[in-house]
């Protein structure tokens, strides 16, 4: 029975470590897609911002196409093209296309720098979705080999068990304690707990006590 106990614990360990993973496993795809998301809300800004340029370039073409007309109007009166290229507005255009050149160089500075950490946080969520597969798989088939060798009886009350305590079956004692509900247990239940002999529950919470002899007996 000391065996069966033993066995019985691995695989309660072994299924809340696959929970666990699946539960990961679960998440890493929303992280994906939310990096990219951030990705693509960097493009749509930085297209956004060259639209901005460009139609601002093309209104400067226009100003400047219209004071060149302006400039062969005026030429009987002597006036120059350089006089009239101060006009505020035409400054005031020329100075925004300026900064925004300059704040378009900048953000793309920082996009390519929050890419390249995008990119590297999605490569490490892919190597860690990866790995979830191996261990999950790794661990289901040992899960499969710890069944094939515990008795059927034992597993259908394991499995009923868990059902019934929210997939908890097997706890440890501890402190002349159930760690499942945390409730002492009597002292002589409790020594017959420590030898591992029979299938012992737990008076208040019904699940299976463990006892992990560190030393191995």
């Amino acid at each position: 029975m000391k065996e069966q106990l033993q066995l019985l614990w691995k695989l309660q360990t072994l299924e809340l470590q696959i929970e666990e993973a699946q539960k990961n496993r679960a998440t890493y795809p929303l992280e994906v897609e939310r990096l990219q998301g951030l990705l693509r809300t960097q493009e749509e800004q930085q297209e956004a911002e060259k639209r901005r340029i460009e139609e601002l370039e093309k209104e400067r073409v226009t100003m400047e196409g219209e004071l060149e007309l302006e400039n062969e109007r005026i030429k009987r009166s002597q006036l120059k093209l350089l006089e009239i290229k101060t006009n505020k507005e035409y400054q005031a255009l020329l100075q925004e296309i300026d900064r925004l050149k300059a704040d378009y160089a900048g953000f793309l500075e920082r996009a390519q720098k929050e890419r390249v950490e995008i990119e590297g946080e999605t490569a490490t969520i892919q190597e860690h979705m990866a790995k979830a597969e191996r261990d999950i798989a790794h661990w289901q088939q040992t899960r499969e080999e710890i069944v094939g060798e515990l008795d059927p009886e034992l597993m259908k009350r394991y499995t009923t068990l868990k059902e019934r305590r929210n997939g908890i079956a097997v706890v440890k004692v501890k402190n002349e304690g159930c760690q499942g509900c945390y409730v002492n247990i009597p002292p002589q239940l409790y020594n017959e707990v420590q030898k591992n002999r029979e299938i012992i529950v737990c008076p208040n919470c019904h699940r299976i006590l463990y006892w992990e002899n560190k030393d191995g007996d």
